[in-house]
């Protein structure tokens, strides 16, 4: 059934009253607080049509009502109004997003961190699966004679680092030797190129430098062949500062699920498809056991045409949709255009 827009405009005062105040909305609130010209006995028995609708929900102890998941949904897709950012949250974001960045995942996790003291909710930002990544450089330097540091850096720009030891000393010509023989021959490689008849023929080709070679290798492989997701969270305790969480049980539940990159990292992977600009999940809709009474809102970005991440903001269903809408908006074209510029896409 079509809602007339009677319905719809008390429906959107009392779904926008209750994100701002967390108490269930009552006809005289909204008669009061909203220029509508209707009554507030007009608006109580629309808000009652809206209940059997399904629209809104009465909790026990209250007059007043609340938006169900249906609300929620019907407010996000037809009625929410955009959002205008503060001159603070803009410049704030601004900011970040004119650094100077070497590496993927300063600027991811610097992203996360900012989006979420704007929103004030949990941010999850999570890289693509790296497994089919290609070696762009790898750096050693000598520590000691039988210790070196080792830093390689993918296509995607994710930078790792290890000590590795030797099983005998070496010295520097012996580095420059195997740097570049990695640098000649190695770069632009997949952990699929590294076949076993490959990789013996690269160990005899460096005849007294191969061991020292294959320990380089070794970790160059692990390197390229991690194939998990990487998330970053920032600001996980802001869920605490709203009344929906003020139960410690709901709270730890919560804290815990968020606890766990692999919970972070598959449930981003049920939102939405690499073609959706933002998504947005209410309640039960996410199909996550340990995110009920939550939403979610995710936003892709891309990284060339290979490489595709998403951007995820966590609230209470009660959260402010527009304002978490208009801030991913903000950001999503000018992520992506940093990162293609960055890794040189």
């Amino acid at each position: 059934m079509e809602l007339s827009q009677r319905k719809r405009m008390i429906l959107q005062a009392i779904i926008e009253d209750y994100i701002a105040t967390a108490e269930p909305v009552g006809s005289r609130n909204i008669a009061k607080n909203h220029d509508l010209g209707l009554s507030a006995a007009t608006i109580r028995n629309e808000m009652a049509d809206l209940e059997d609708m399904g629209y809104l929900e009465k909790p026990h102890t209250s007059a007043g009502r609340i938006p169900s998941e249906m609300g929620y949904r019907f407010y996000v897709d037809s009625l929410m109004q955009r959002y205008s950012l503060t001159a603070q949250d803009i410049a704030g974001l601004q900011n970040t997003l004119d650094r100077k960045y070497d590496q993927l995942e300063a600027v991811i996790s610097e992203i996360s961190d900012i989006i979420s003291k704007v929103t004030h909710y949990p941010t999850v930002v999570a890289f693509p699966k790296e497994n089919k990544s290609r070696l762009r450089s790898v750096k050693i330097v000598l520590v000691e004679e039988r210790l070196a540091l080792v830093v390689v850096v993918t296509d995607a720009g994710v930078v790792k680092n290890k000590q590795v030891r030797f099983s005998s000393a070496v010295d520097y010509s012996a580095i420059d030797a195997v740097s570049s023989f990695i640098s000649k021959n190695l770069t632009g490689l997949s952990a699929a190129d590294f076949t076993p008849a490959r990789m013996l023929l690269m160990y005899d080709a460096m005849g007294d430098y191969g061991e020292l070679l294959k320990v380089v290798v070794s970790f160059v492989m692990e390197c390229l062949s991690e194939d998990s997701a990487r998330v970053y969270i920032g600001g996980a305790s802001n869920i605490l500062n709203n009344p929906e969480f003020s139960d410690i049980d709901r709270a730890r539940e919560f804290l815990s699920f968020m606890d766990s990159r692999e919970n972070v990292s598959k449930m981003l992977s049920l939102m939405g498809n690499e073609t959706e600009d933002i998504s947005i999940k209410i309640g039960s809709e996410s199909g996550v056991d340990g995110m009920r009474d939550t939403s979610i809102v995710v936003a892709n970005y891309n990284v060339g045409d290979k490489l595709h991440g998403k951007i995820g903001i966590i609230g209470p269903t009660r959260m402010d949709y527009a304002r978490v809408v208009s801030s991913l908006e903000m950001i999503n074209d000018r992520l992506s255009e940093i990162l293609n510029r960055m890794l040189g896409q």
